[in-house]
This record gives structure tokens, sequence and C-alpha cells, in this order.
């Protein structure tokens, strides 16, 4: 079976929209459901979360859900829309097509005269435009200055019809949207038509800005709800960047959305299980000869788990770095040592800053910078099980002091200033304040475990710190897979 290097889109099934609900959405969605059931007038609702944090997969569950209740639904990807330039065009399009599948002749009638009007609109509401040279316009004569204010007089006037014919067709167009709508939400037990737009803040600054005007103002109609999913600090940055940085982007945001909704935060622990065991990787620890990886297969886990689970990270952040240690160890063969525990240590460090990680692995920054950014940088709250955190921290340790035994010279110190500061802790506060003090036990424990990895790894490898990074950048030698079996001659 071939590896995937990006995970899967979750399947939503039919007769089960939650079946493989990984982050526990099942109430928000029936939340809303009957939030968006109750409304009689037109809504446009915000379903907020920060990038890769499950809004699509969210979406796409709430709306077979909704579909299961006979709500009318039309998805709308705005990403993939962006490349038409005209956000009505791309609206409208979606919108009628999407409705194809209702084979009542009433509304494919209905269907038909609201494509027919937009159609209409598109044609009289793009402004003309004028462009008047205007070097030398001070010199010309009094002839050519009346002629030429005569020419503007008749343009103004022109431009005053098309404007009042635009008016006359956006006019005909919601008249139409509004009759559709009714007679959607009349096949399906009054409900209201669900329009889903996806991928918004993806899109340009200046698409993703006039789609939302559109949608609130062209497509406001009875029967009709918009369902937006949006990074909404992500989106106020693109508006600043068209407006200006003084601009109020959240007020001038809040004028779009009538509700919103913020995605609460998930459970992450049994998001991150369902990720490592989407990638097989007890297969490899099955078929391994390396017993000591085997034993700290399940410490590992739980390590990812507690380093994972913080909400500084998205979970497609997430989702790509177990996808990744996933495709290193099927790649490796069975005679090959794994060095789990140090690849798990890189992995959390590359995927909390990569930029700190590589520079880490030249040997720019020390054991002590790394530990500071991440537990004070990326740690929003302190880890739930400490062991975790020494075991993190001891590792760093060993990883450092094995890189500089390879970069250096036999007759150089090894230097490690994490290490520097918890001996020097300890014995500056004695043996004996362990128990009064917190800082003290904690600097007690990581030299411990750092005494206990360098009596188990180093007579064999040592930790493997630089193997791991080499297989996780795809650089070693080892991710070759299995050896062809041998074919004897008959």
């Amino acid at each position: 079976m071939g590896i995937r290097i990006q995970p899967r889109e979750i399947d939503v099934p039919e007769d089960d929209p939650f079946r493989h609900d990984l982050l526990g959405r099942k109430e928000s969605v029936e939340v809303l459901t009957h939030l968006v059931g109750s409304l009689e007038g037109p809504c446009v609702l915000a379903v907020d979360a920060a990038w890769g944090n499950g809004k699509t997969t969210f979406l796409r569950i709430w709306a077979q859900y909704l579909r299961n209740r006979e709500f009318p639904v039309v998805g709308f990807n705005a990403w993939e829309t962006d490349f038409s330039g005209d956000p009505f065009v791309a609206l409208s399009t979606e919108l009628t097509e999407g409705l194809k599948g209702y084979t009542d002749e009433t509304l494919a009638t209905k269907i038909d005269t609201t494509r027919r009007v937009a159609k209409e609109v598109i044609r009289r509401a793009v402004p003309g435009v004028i462009r008047v040279a205007t070097a030398g316009i001070l010199d010309v004569n009094a002839l050519l200055e009346k002629e030429f204010g005569q020419a503007l007089a008749s343009y103004a006037e022109k431009r005053l019809s098309e404007y009042q014919e635009a008016q006359k067709s956006v006019k005909q167009f919601r008249s139409a949207l509004q009759d559709m709508a009714d007679t959607v939400s009349k096949f399906r037990g009054n409900r209201p038509l669900i329009v889903v737009i996806d991928e918004l803040d993806r899109c340009r600054p200046s698409y993703a800005v006039e789609l939302l005007e559109v949608a609130k103002h062209l497509f406001a109609v009875d029967g009709i709800v918009f369902v937006l999913a949006v990074n909404r600090s992500e989106l106020a940055h693109s508006i600043k960047a068209l407006y200006g940085g003084d601009f109020d982007a959240l007020g001038y945001l809040r004028r779009f959305f009538d509700v919103d909704f913020r995605l609460p935060d998930p459970e992450r622990k049994a998001f991150i299980n369902a990720m490592l065991d989407a990638i097989r990787i007890d297969e490899y620890f099955g078929r391994t000869k390396d017993q000591a990886a085997r034993n700290d297969f399940e410490a590992v886990r739980d390590l990812l788990q507690e380093f994972f689970s913080s909400p500084a990270l998205s979970l497609r952040r997430i989702a790509q770095a177990i996808y990744r240690l996933g495709l290193v160890f099927a790649s490796l063969r069975h005679d090959q040592r794994s060095f789990v525990l140090a690849a798990a240590v890189a992995l959390i460090v590359r995927t909390i800053d990569s930029d700190l990680y590589h520079r880490f692995v030249s040997g720019e920054v020390s054991d002590l910078e790394v530990v500071d950014a991440v537990f004070e940088r990326w740690e929003t709250k302190p880890l739930q099980r400490k062991h975790y955190r020494y075991l993190f921290e001891a590792a760093i340790i060993v990883s450092a002091q094995e890189e500089a035994l390879a970069r250096l010279m036999p007759s150089e110190p090894i230097s490690s200033p994490l290490f520097t500061r918890y001996k020097s802790l300890v014995e500056a506060k004695g043996a004996d304040n362990a128990s009064r003090d917190p800082d003290h036990e904690h600097a007690q424990r990581v030299i411990g475990m750092v005494g206990q990895f360098r009596e188990s790894f180093f007579r064999s490898s040592g930790i493997g710190f630089r193997y791991s990074v080499q297989r996780l950048e795809l650089l070693s030698a080892s991710l070759v897979g299995e050896p062809e079996p041998e074919h004897k001659n008959s």
C-alpha cells in the first residue's frame, strides 16, 4: 500500500455525518441547525476559527446533516472562483447550478428566470469608463471648450440612464431570487435555503471583500441563509491591507455578519490519536527488531499528545507533522534503529518553530534557547503531565551534546547551557531542598533523565538525533524500505 504525505479528506457518510468526526462537533451542528431553521428573514452567519482548525470539515459535516433533515443546501468554494474576478457572476452561477438537482418543473422555471435576470445585472451594472487626457486642456479655444462641455453633459446623462437601468435590473434580480427562494423553501417544508461559502480567507483580499458585499446586499432576501467559514482576524488583516492600517476592519466586518459563531476548541488528544492510527506507525513497531523502540513507542505517543495539544498549533499543522513522521517510519527497514524518541523531539521542535529547529540543528542556537522558546512562546498552558517536560528537556540536552560531539574536535569541551543552568541550581541549593523548591526538583529530575539517557543510549549510537533529523528532512539513505526478496533460479 502507498504512503500518504497529506492527510486524507475526512469521509462524511450520508447516513451518519458524525461517524468520522474526530473533534466532537455534533453539539455545535445541532445548535446551529436549530438556529437556521428558526430564521424568517435573510441572514449571514459567520463560522469563525483559526486557519487549519477544521472549518471545512465542520461545514461538510453540517451540510450533510442539514440535507438529511430536508434543508436545501448549496455549497460554494470562494477560493476556487477567485479566478473569475467577479463574485456576483460566480455566486449567481454556482447558486443556480447547485439547485439543478431539484427536478420540479415549477422550480426549474424559477431557476431559469433567476439566471436570466442575473445575466441582465451583469450586462447593465458594469460601469463604463471614460478617460480624458488633461495635457493642454487649459489651452483649448472657447469653441472646443463648449463642445467638450456638451460632450461631458451628454456622457453624464447617458451614465445616469445606465445607472437607473442597472438599479432596475438589480431589483428584478432580487425579486426573481426571492421568488426562487420561496419556491425552494416550499418544497422543503418551509426550511430556508442554506448557501455554504468556504475558503473565503484564502481569497485575494479584494475578492473576499467584494464577495461579502455581494452576499450581503444583492442576495439578502427572505429564505436564504449564508454560512461563511472565516478566520476573522486574518480577514481583518486583509481588509487593512486594502484600506490602510488605521482602518476599523473588525467594525467593517460586523456590518456583514448578522450572527457569528466561534467554533469551540476541539478535543485534540483524540484527534492526535486518530492521526497516529491513520499513518499505521504501529506496523513499523510490530515488524522492527529494535526492541527499545517497541518499549518507547507508547511514551512517545503520549509525548506527542502533550505537546501537540497546545492551541498554538493548528490541526492542519499537526496532521502534516504526524503524516511526515509516518512517511519516515513506513520507509525504514525492519533492521534499522528507529531512534523514535529523538525523532519525536525533533518533530515537535520542527512543528512548533521550523526556523528555530533548523538553527538548532546547525548549531546556531543552544539547547537553552530551544527550551525557552518552546515553553515561553508557544505553550499557552502547562503540560498536564510534567514528566513529559522533563523527558523533552533531557532529550534536547542529550541531542545538543551529541550534535556538539559530532562537530567538535575531541579535545574541545561540550557546551550545554541548559544542563549548566540546572546543574548550577542543584549545586547552589543542595540536595535536601528538592521537596520544598519546585525549580530545584525540576532541575534534579531533568539531570537524572540526562544520566539515564547517557547510560542507555550512548553505548549504541547515542540518542540518534542527527539520524532522526536526516530522516525527517528525507536526506537519509536508510529510507529505502525493505529489500527486494531474492529470486532463486529454478
